[in-house]
């Protein structure tokens, strides 16, 4: 249940407007709980005065001598922020992060059909913000665990994977959004250690979440055979590299080496699905880093040749505790961990060793459990892939040309409205004017009456998609038809995006939405070069 102001106010006994400066300074020595007073006349509030205001008058020069008899109507806090019974406290948090800072700095004056009834004080505001969204992600955890078990259910019964998975994906992500989205928000607009610690474990709580709901999807795509490659060549150098750079500040604070290195006689340059060799082998480095507090992990790639064909070898071995011979046959099934401690003393979900298995399957090869003669495991994974060919000029990585990016106004249509107001305030707090819609007949019907500069458009909504927006204003010669509309979903399946792409989106956003990378990706957008991005929705159109 959402906090209202009424919940939280304090009755703070007002005060007349003809009261004078020394007087309510009296009253503010005599009780040092007191933040402000509020000032009545007649039984309508007229504004408050704080005690930080009052005592910066009487402390200055002369202040005394000068203020001391005036009306204290004469210090008041200008435009204060006044609030009916009713009103949540979330919405007070929204006009913070507007702009409004007078409600961290000063409070809030609550009304019953406009009488002055209490004040809320800066702090209790950021205790309830803190508070909510605590609660909220309580509950996302809460909704992972019944996660898991409704997708064993839906395995058992053999129900229709592809629609569960698109569910899951919209009904979960959509509201992670709010939790991080607005986490997000909370560390970039308060101030205070312990409400930034708050929002930070907030943020943290969701990652995990978020993540966790990646695995569960990825197992279920390949229990379901739904999980698409994407193969192409890539390089084994520059593969390290990125494993080593990601994973050597992963290890800060332990007593370990990280060893990752590519063997010098092998071919360099192979053709394979690199996202899913990259998953398939993070996922057995963070195991090992898991369970070995000193000594070493050490990652080896290498090709090797059997029979005229091409296989990739991944060796990952560690110094860490070792694994029983008892647990090493079940130590590849989802959920499972080696021993009943485990999930209590390191982590995890036990999905990341079952999903290495299935993406090893998936492309044809197998992994292998080993003991570490010097103490601890080694991970063998081999996986047929093809030679190829040397790198081209015109695969060199597109650098765009620097110029500047005026910032205009930004159209989002999106019925959900925490991920509304997320996308709105990020936008905004980088520079662009946002207006925002919940459906796709006002979006058409704003689009088709002014410009924009970009377009975000939710792919579900009631009454019309987001496909309907782009469709629609591709399909006309009105004022956004070759401007970037960009698709918002938390269904990021392949089948989605080439989706996305045939409707004529100039780019997708994943949800749940984070602050910087929207604003990112929508820079990206925008500055492109015009032979990629402004003429690819001309091609579209």
């Amino acid at each position: 249940m959402q906090v209202r102001v009424e919940d939280i106010a304090i009755g703070v006994a007002p005060i007349g407007a003809d009261m004078s400066a020394s007087a309510a300074l009296g009253l503010f020595l005599s009780d040092p709980s007191l933040f402000a007073l509020p000032v009545v006349m007649n039984g309508a509030a007229l504004g408050q005065v704080t005690r930080a205001r009052l005592t910066e008058v009487l402390a200055s020069p002369g202040g005394r001598d000068v203020a001391a008899s005036r009306a204290v109507s004469h210090f008041m806090t200008p435009k204060p922020v006044m609030a009916e019974t009713g009103t949540t406290v979330a919405l007070i948090a929204k006009l913070a992060a507007d702009g409004n800072t007078s409600v961290l700095t000063d409070g809030v004056i609550v009304l019953h059909d406009g009488r002055y009834k209490g004040l809320v004080t800066p702090g209790a505001i950021l205790a309830a913000v803190a508070q909510e969204n605590a609660l909220r992600a309580r509950a996302m955890q809460a909704a992972g665990k019944r996660l898991r078990q409704a997708t064993a259910r839906a395995l058992d019964v053999a129900r229709d994977k592809s629609s569960f998975l698109a569910f899951l994906s919209h009904e979960i992500r959509t509201p992670l959004t709010g939790i991080l989205g607005v986490a997000d928000l909370l560390q970039d607009t308060i101030s205070g250690s312990e409400p930034r610690r708050l929002a930070r474990t907030i943020s943290e709580s969701g990652n995990h979440l978020d993540r966790l709901l990646g695995d569960l999807l990825d197992l279920s795509r390949l229990e379901a055979g739904k999980l698409p490659l994407s193969p192409g060549p890539f390089d084994l150098h520059e593969f390290a590299a990125e494993a080593r750079d990601l994973w050597q500040s992963r290890i800060a604070g332990k007593r370990l080496d990280l060893r990752i290195h590519v063997e010098s006689d092998s071919v360099m340059r192979v053709e394979s699905d690199a996202m899913r060799v990259r998953q398939i082998l993070f996922n057995l480095m963070s195991n090992a880093l898991k369970f070995t507090e000193q000594g070493h992990v050490s990652a080896t790639l290498a090709t090797l040749e059997a029979a005229g064909h091409l296989k990739l070898r991944m060796t990952v071995s560690d110094t860490g505790c070792g694994i029983s011979n008892a647990d090493k046959a079940r130590l590849f099934k989802a959920f499972e961990q080696a021993r009943a401690s485990t999930a209590q003393t390191h982590g995890g979900s036990g999905l990341g060793l079952s999903i290495a298995k299935g993406l090893t399957a998936l492309l044809g090869g197998e992994i292998k459990l080993a003991d570490n003669a010097g103490g601890g495991s080694v991970f063998t994974v081999t996986i047929p892939v093809l030679r190829a060919g040397p790198r081209l000029a015109v695969d060199a990585p597109h650098k765009p040309r620097m110029r500047s990016l005026t910032l205009g106004n930004v159209l989002i249509a999106e019925d959900h409205a925490i991920s509304a107001l997320v996308m709105s305030q990020a936008l905004k707090a980088a520079g662009w004017r946002v207006e925002t819609v919940q459906n796709a007949a006002d979006a058409i019907a704003r689009a088709s009456e002014a410009p924009y500069q970009a377009i975000l458009a939710d792919i579900h909504m009631p009454g019309g998609s987001g496909e309907t927006i782009v469709r629609t204003l591709r399909a006309t010669t009105g004022p956004n038809q070759l401007a970037p509309i960009l698709a918002v979903t938390a269904d990021i399946s392949a089948e989605r995006k080439a989706a996305c792409e045939r409707a004529g989106f100039t780019a997708l956003i994943e949800k749940p939405i984070r602050p910087r990378a929207l604003v990112a990706t929508l820079a990206d957008v925008l500055m492109a070069d015009e032979d990629t991005g402004w003429e690819l929705g001309a091609k579209r159109a």
